[in-house]
């Protein structure tokens, strides 16, 4: 029945990218480091088309959130997401679909402020196409303010908490902290359900970009490729920004959204940018403590700096 079900996804991507015809498919080694921290399942798919050819295909299992939003980007054909197929009727619950496999890509171009140019351009172009609720949002999870809370607490300051509970040299280090940690993260998640209440410059968001580090961005035949969008929410445009790029680097991207038609004053723009700043120390505040447990405590350290400076 899963032959039947891989084969199915294959030929509908196979027809989405334009293949024809796939009689085969069997699944191919995936290496742990491409599989991600989602704990999310994956699969590469080497599919044997009827004209002799080959092509490569990855299948994950996931909530219908993220599939809807791969949906919604496939069809916006922007060329900066991989191409994806869900099947005919996708109904609610955790199941596969299929997309296109990226994996064979180039390191990023030396010129990195020409690269965060076209970075910024595919941002302003995926949330242009979205913007207050332009795309299909039906069935993409909306950043409302429980998810914020979740966000500021149970994902990030509670796993720093018990860090201090349980480990005496961590709270001898860093325990001091806890209290302004608890005052920045209510102020985000206040200042964050306030932004989505006004409705203010909303899309469909990845939520996870990481700075130029990360491997969220990739260089795909010469153009950015924004892949793993199971953070995806309909949420303001400045959780994209803020890790990626500092406010100097935002001008393509706002100058990307006046001419789509989306003219935001500068002054709203930067203050909107400040209070969304904390959302990077928040979500990778675990990523950093489990670092720092291994040895390498650099990015902890950056982002307690960063709040303690920031939040007053």
């Amino acid at each position: 029945m899963q032959d039947v079900l891989f084969l199915d996804l294959a030929n509908g991507l196979s027809e989405v990218m334009g293949y024809g015809q796939v009689t085969r498919v069997f699944p191919e080694h995936m290496a742990d480091d491409e599989r991600g921290w989602s704990g999310a399942e994956l699969m590469r798919l080497r599919c044997v088309l009827a004209d002799g050819g080959t092509a490569s295909f990855v299948c994950k299992y996931t909530e219908r959130g993220e599939r809807t939003v791969m949906k919604i980007l496939t069809e916006q054909r922007r060329g900066y997401t991989p191409l994806a197929y869900s099947g005919g009727s996708d109904t609610g619950g955790k199941a596969w679909f299929i997309m296109q496999d990226i994996r064979a890509c180039s390191p990023i171009p030396k010129n990195e402020s020409r690269w965060k140019e076209r970075v910024a351009e595919a941002l302003a172009d995926i949330h242009g196409d979205n913007m207050s609720g332009n795309g299909d949002m039906g069935a993409v999870p909306i950043a409302d303010a429980k998810y914020w809370k979740h966000i500021a607490t149970e994902i990030s300051v509670d796993h720093f908490e018990r860090q201090c509970e349980k480990d005496d040299e961590f709270a001898l280090e860093f325990a001091w902290m806890l209290p302004k940690l608890r005052r920045c993260a209510d102020k985000f998640a206040g200042d964050m359900t306030e932004l989505c209440r006004e409705g203010a410059e909303m899309s469909l968001t990845h939520g996870d970009l990481q700075d130029k580090n990360g491997d969220h961005v990739r260089n795909f035949n010469g153009r950015p490729m924004i892949i793993d969008w199971g953070f995806a929410r309909y949420a303001p445009i400045y959780i994209d920004l803020v890790d990626y790029f500092s406010i100097d680097e935002t001008k393509t991207y706002l100058q990307r959204l006046r001419v789509k038609g989306y003219d935001i004053k500068d002054a709203d723009f930067e203050e909107r940018y400040r209070m969304a700043s904390f959302y990077p120390a928040l979500i990778y505040m675990y990523p950093a403590i489990m670092q720092y447990l291994d040895g390498a405590g650099a990015r902890l350290r950056r982002i307690l700096h960063f709040i303690d400076r920031e939040c007053q």
